[in-house]
């Protein structure tokens, strides 16, 4: 019994470890004596977001010179959206594994990521993670904005509730995406969101429906500003 124990312990530090630190390069498999996740090669290759809309992330054409795109010109429920790399490989991937394989080593080197490619100045009051519906979660196990935001800004501030269940968004156009979300979340607490500076986070953006009904919801619950981060913008 006490060595199947060890064995047991044994294994599982090995993945507390190989969670913490791991020694591989996340892209390439090139051993890191000082640990990963990414050798510097593979770091600059990263598909980052660099022309885009300045208020919902939008991605551009290289050539096109930015501004706010057609979306945006009537207005939206949030400020910005930062979203430092672009939903392709391999961090289209990477979020994938994270989501639908319960690679769990993935979420800290992802986090470490968005960090270190957010304005050094971010400023909020509340951190809020996008939450999935309840069957959802009880089926993956996990929310995987709600654990990114923790690892990336150290705290997470539960006041946005999903109020119903949803098709996932993935299976639906643009239009769809935008009804289906309408009216399935609220805010827990408003006395919590009054006057506060809050940013919404979510760990992919595509049409943008569900973090503006999102932000919708907070700023009509009071939030003085919301600010969007996403690991990726499709």
């Amino acid at each position: 019994m006490r060595s199947e124990l060890s064995s047991l312990f044994g294994r599982l530090s090995e993945k507390v470890l190989s969670f913490l630190f791991p020694e591989y390069c996340l892209s390439c498999g090139r051993y890191l004596p000082g640990g990963g996740p990414l050798c510097p090669e593979c770091e600059e290759k990263l598909p980052l977001n660099r022309n885009f809309c300045p208020v919902c992330a939008r991605p551009y054409p290289e050539e096109a010179p930015p501004h706010p795109c057609g979306g945006c010109l009537s207005g939206r429920p949030f400020s910005r959206v930062l979203a430092p790399f672009l939903y392709e490989p391999p961090v289209s991937d990477w979020i994938k594994r994270l989501k639908f394989a319960e690679d769990l080593t993935l979420a800290r080197v992802l986090s470490r990521l968005l960090r270190k490619h957010l304005p050094p100045d971010l400023s909020f009051d509340l951190v809020v993670p996008v939450p999935l519906g309840r069957k959802r979660l009880l089926e993956r196990g996990f929310n995987q904005s709600a654990l990114l935001a923790r690892l990336a800004f150290g705290r997470l501030d539960k006041v946005l509730l999903r109020t119903r269940e949803t098709p996932p968004q993935s299976e639906l156009s643009a239009a769809e995406r935008h009804r289906n979300v309408r009216r399935a979340f609220s805010v827990k607490d408003e006395t919590r969101v009054f006057g506060k500076k809050v940013l919404l986070f979510d760990d992919v953006m595509t049409t943008g429906a569900t973090v503006e009904e999102c932000a919708r919801v907070l700023r009509t619950a009071g939030a003085r500003e919301v600010i969007v981060a996403v690991l990726a913008r499709a």
